[in-house]
């Protein structure tokens, strides 16, 4: 039977325990961009939010601000909006004016905003200097899931230090695309990984297939979907019964045939009809609904991104259904991995398509493997855990802005 490890984080969760017992403590999350807060529309941002915030309502007072979502579709949390959007979109398609977007925004939603002990911001460290000029003088968190400040100065990064109460990364892999540069900022800087939902994410060994490969992402160039394509080419030679699932859409909820991607099907149709495979386009996979049993069927999941990424949320999704995860040598996958997964450089299609080759092989090392990886996610990733360290770290900024305001720091 799997059960919870202990929380690493009891201890500070009980030294914060005397916050907020008379009030809960309030807090807004501002969304970046014009990302919805819907399981549907939303993105990744989103999706953290509500897995954790949604854990710890019973002690903290949380309201999502973002950009106008239709109330079928929306989380079951407290959302607001401003009718600010429509000028935001116009300001948008104007290049001389895009630049004001984002004030334009803020300005709307802050007499409300006023009103939180502390803002939680998604993915926009220029928000912050805004936020201080118009006047807010709460806890300000800054909270990073993209490399946002890789190409900003020390200076400008020092600047940032003093109007940020803290900064969060989602991988040490994102905290050191900037900290070195700026000692001020990487003082107040921490790492919280990124969770699983392990209600919905579970190993169901009675439905997994033999031979599947599956990858699911966005339809981009970055993610690698036609590096992946060529390996299973070469996968078919030694194994011709194996098939490869494809999942996903350009975007969130939707899909646009774009040249990229039109690549992909070529290639695809290509492999079907010269080397005899199996390709299968599922489209969008909901998130809660259909994707864990994609995850739960698949022999192994591919994670070939081409570019830097900083965590790769379906690595540990695979990894929480014991699906043996064959990832890029990139970003923060090595770091969410660790040893529970195989590495590949995506581009050597010889060594992505061996890695692959060699799981399909050894039914017994992709078992222990996908153990191994369900148990570092169960110790590493489950939501709970994460939302536990969240509400102890919210309460432990606060009370430290309240006395250095009290000795009129």
């Amino acid at each position: 039977m799997h059960c919870l490890a202990p929380s690493p984080y009891s201890d500070l969760q009980k030294n914060n325990a005397t916050v907020g017992q008379k009030q809960k403590l309030s807090v807004a999350v501002l969304l970046s961009g014009r990302e919805k807060f819907s399981a549907y529309y939303g993105g990744a941002l989103a999706r953290w939010t509500y897995e954790v915030y949604s854990r710890i309502t019973h002690e903290i007072d949380v309201t999502v601000f973002g950009f106008p979502t239709g109330s079928q579709d929306l989380y079951p949390l407290s959302h607001q909006s401003s009718e600010a959007w429509r000028a935001c979109e116009i300001v948008s398609r104007v290049p001389v004016a895009r630049r004001y977007e984002d004030q334009l925004w803020l300005r709307a939603l802050m007499p409300r905003l006023r009103k939180f002990d502390l803002l939680h911001i998604h993915n926009r460290p220029q928000w912050a200097g805004f936020l201080r000029r118009m006047g807010y003088a709460g806890a300000i968190l800054l909270h990073l899931q993209n490399d946002h400040l890789g190409h900003w100065t020390s200076q400008m990064l020092d600047d940032l230090a003093l109007r940020v109460d803290r900064v969060v990364t989602c991988s040490g892999f994102l905290r050191d695309c900037f900290a070195p540069k700026s000692s001020a900022l990487a003082a107040k800087t921490e790492v919280v990984f990124n969770g699983v939902n392990r209600e919905l994410f579970f190993p169901r060994e009675e439905i997994c297939e033999r031979k599947t490969i599956f990858f699911v992402g966005r339809f981009d160039a970055e993610k690698g979907v036609l590096q992946l394509i060529q390996a299973y080419a070469r996968v078919l030679q030694a194994y011709p019964d194996a098939s490869l699932v494809i999942g996903g859409t350009t975007g969130f909820g939707t899909h646009q045939e774009t040249d990229y991607v039109r690549q992909v099907r070529d290639l695809a149709n290509s492999v079907i009809q010269n080397c005899k495979g199996k390709v299968q386009f599922t489209g969008y996979i909901h998130h809660d609904r259909d994707l864990p049993s994609w995850f739960q069927r698949a022999t192994i999941f591919a994670c070939p991104s081409l570019f830097q990424e900083p965590f790769g949320l379906v690595n540990a999704e695979a990894m929480a259904c014991a699906t043996p995860v064959v990832g890029a040598k990139r970003g923060g996958i090595p770091e969410i991995l660790g040893s529970a997964g195989r590495l590949i450089d995506p581009e050597n299609i010889e060594d992505f398509a061996s890695a692959l080759s060699q799981l399909l092989a050894n039914p017994r090392e992709c078992e222990q493997l996908g153990d191994a990886a369900y148990e570092r996610c169960r110790q590493m990733f489950d939501w709970r855990l994460i939302a536990t360290r969240w509400a102890a770290l919210l309460k432990q900024m606060v009370r430290l802005a309240s006395q250095l305001a009290r000795l009129g720091t």
